[in-house]
């Protein structure tokens, strides 16, 4: 690697998220062009916790990983502090919750998940954002990408941008005021 690359030492064990899946690879594309120092992020169903480490060796001050699966979540831990991020990224298992969002809101958040859990989070991840904040939305269909772009756009959001790589899609949303 070269002096500005940013290294991942990973094991994915049972959990999704290796960087080789185009959604993955998309969405590391936009949290380099999106993060900042400090940064408040959350990773939507984190899986190996592979963005959440992107987005901490990023500069983001405060990244939350959530994940629903307790091998995943223990994976994305154990990824988490070996690759030095602990003290940036916290990992908790379960869903979206209210009590998780700062006061502020987040600055961005990644969900590298489906086009039927970004529908069905939109609302709950619009919501967390600060208004301005943006929300990367990937593990997208291209065939499913009009129903997810109505879904975040009736959740208060406008769509900045897409992002194809084959049949995949990733959306960058922005939370309107």
């Amino acid at each position: 690697p070269g002096e500005s690359d940013v290294v991942i030492e990973l094991d994915p064990g049972m959990a999704f998220g290796t960087g080789h899946h185009p959604t993955t690879r998309m969405c590391m594309v936009l949290l380099e062009e999106f993060c900042g120092a400090g940064m408040r992020g959350l990773d939507v169903r984190c899986g190996s916790g592979i963005l959440s480490i992107v987005a901490a060796k990023l500069g983001v001050a405060s990244v939350v990983g959530g994940e629903i699966d307790d091998g995943a979540a223990r994976s994305a831990a154990t990824n988490i502090a070996d690759n030095g991020v602990d003290g940036v990224v916290s990992v908790y298992q379960g869903t979206l919750t209210e009590t998780l969002v700062p006061p502020e809101g987040f600055d961005l958040i990644v969900a590298n998940v489906s086009a039927k859990v970004v529908s069905e989070l939109a609302g709950d991840m619009i919501g967390a954002l600060r208004p301005g904040g943006r929300l990367i939305a990937s593990g997208i269909l291209d065939e499913r990408r009009a129903s997810v772009r109505q879904a975040l756009e009736s959740a208060g959001s406008a769509i900045e941008r897409g992002v194809v790589d084959g049949d995949w899609v990733a959306l960058v949303a922005t939370k309107g005021a």
